[in-house]
């Protein structure tokens, strides 16, 4: 195979491979079943960018403020991720993945996450980006935007945020039945079990 071809079979398959964990990742932020970490990224998605309120400000409202991340990469980010890096590096030490390989499946993985799940997700935020003027890339952002809108606006019975898991693409939700199309009326009994359920971000916000 074709040194070229062989290091975009690396780099397309390191995408993919972190889009999808990215995925389960953000479902298992939501899901409350780590406790801590839920209450970190709920503080983005109830207190700042709540589903009653604009989704849209002038700059991006970061919700580390004060708290323990690596720029705008909160806690929760960077405690799963880096035991994925580990799990990823253990492997390939394991089947014996030559190191130039692992540099280029890193790198693209590393590389994706921020600009999919940090920069691209910040942006969707912040009103008359660059973005949604671009003429080869509006329609795609403006999609992308509106059902991440949806993500922070649809409510479950339970009180939790289950849809449009996806940042700037969403076949993940296709495949796995999560994905939202359409802005749904609020469920105002689930959203208030959600600020129940993490009433402690108004008390230490």
């Amino acid at each position: 195979m074709p040194e070229i071809a062989r290091v975009l079979m690396w780099v397309t398959g390191s995408c993919l491979v972190t889009e999808l964990l990215a995925y389960w990742l953000h479902r298992l932020l939501h899901s409350g079943r780590i406790g801590f970490l839920s209450r970190n990224h709920m503080k983005h998605h109830l207190v700042i960018y709540g589903p009653a309120q604009n989704q849209r400000s002038t700059e991006y409202k970061d919700a580390t403020t004060e708290s323990v991340s690596l720029g705008n990469i909160g806690l929760e980010w960077l405690i799963l991720s880096a035991l994925l890096l580990a799990s990823a590096i253990a492997a390939f030490h394991f089947l014996h993945v030559s190191l130039a390989c692992q540099l280029v499946a890193l790198g693209a993985s590393l590389l994706w996450g921020f600009l999919m799940f940090s920069y691209l997700h910040d942006v969707m935020h912040v009103d008359g980006y660059w973005l949604e003027k671009n003429r080869w890339l509006r329609n795609w952002f403006t999609s992308a935007r509106k059902l991440h809108d949806i993500h922070h606006q649809v409510v479950n019975p339970d009180g939790f945020m289950d849809k449009n898991f996806g940042i700037g693409f969403f076949f993940f939700d296709r495949l796995f039945g999560t994905l939202c199309p359409e802005r749904q009326t609020l469920d105002k009994a689930g959203y208030k079990k959600a600020i129940e359920r993490f009433s402690v971000l108004w008390r230490n916000p």
